[in-house]
């Protein structure tokens, strides 16, 4: 199984989620037209981190974002892992992540576990409790958000429960940019798995951020690697290579769980 991959690195407009939509919308496009299968948006690709209106521009579960990239999804026929964007519930505004088949219809969600305190996210969001590993016709798949990436344990869990490809959609600042790429490296050579990460450019007043998204191969080798602009990076993911990948260097077979 192979498939076509893209990430919409994209400077989000603070708290103004019609131009970031129309952004989404247009990306969309030009990555179908490219005959990608499948795009990763960047963390709170509709918002931004404007927390303190967080109650404002929340959406409710398959509220109106959700509905509008389930329509451009099954218009372009192109699977959408919809970065991450604020969703109110009962228990609280998560950071979700969103999984739409090219059919348009939602296959799951994951909440951000790890929220970032520099950016106040355990002040005005819930954190999430659970992985969440999607099934779709292209592979079996995993996400982590932003700050999740330093929390080796859950690339490691998404992993051991059979994931190929983990997506990690993010708003990294820029003086971090370095950290960015080490941690994409890591997380895909130690689990043997793609890593798909797209994180955003520009600034939202407060912080700068660093853009860099890649998509990364098991070994660590980078298939494709943005600089610090908007674009639209795309690379072919060979899902059969990973059974090469673990037969020479069987990592999980001599992975030592009695320490």
């Amino acid at each position: 199984m192979e498939f076509r991959a893209a990430c919409a690195q994209m400077d989000i407009a603070f708290g103004n989620k019609e131009a970031n939509l129309e952004t989404v919308a247009k990306m969309v496009k030009e990555a179908a037209e490219n005959q990608v299968d499948l795009i990763l948006l960047p963390e709170l690709f509709q918002t931004g981190y404007c927390l303190d209106k967080a109650d404002l521009l929340a959406e409710p579960p398959k509220g109106h974002t959700v509905e509008l990239l389930r329509d451009l999804a099954g218009r372009f026929r192109i699977f959408i892992v919809a970065g991450s964007i604020l969703e109110k519930r009962d228990q609280g505004i998560f950071n979700t992540c969103h999984f739409i088949g090219k059919d348009g219809k939602l296959l799951g969600s994951y909440d951000k576990m790890h929220l970032f305190p520099p950016f106040d996210e355990n002040r005005y969001l819930t954190a999430g409790s659970n992985a969440s590993i999607f099934k779709t016709g292209l592979g079996l798949f995993g996400a982590m958000i932003c700050f999740d990436i330093r929390f080796p344990e859950l690339a490691r869990k998404l992993a051991l429960n059979g994931v190929q490809v983990i997506f990690c959609p993010a708003e990294f600042p820029a003086e971090r940019t370095s950290v960015w790429a080490t941690l994409l490296r890591a997380r895909a050579i130690e689990n043997q798995v793609f890593i798909v990460g797209c994180n955003r450019v520009g600034s939202d007043g407060k912080h700068q951020f660093g853009g860099h998204s890649a998509i990364i191969h098991p070994t660590g080798r980078a298939l494709a690697q943005a600089t610090a602009s908007p674009q639209l990076i795309e690379a072919t993911l060979r899902l059969d290579e990973l059974k090469q990948v673990r037969e020479e260097l069987p990592v999980f077979k001599y992975r030592r769980e009695d320490y």
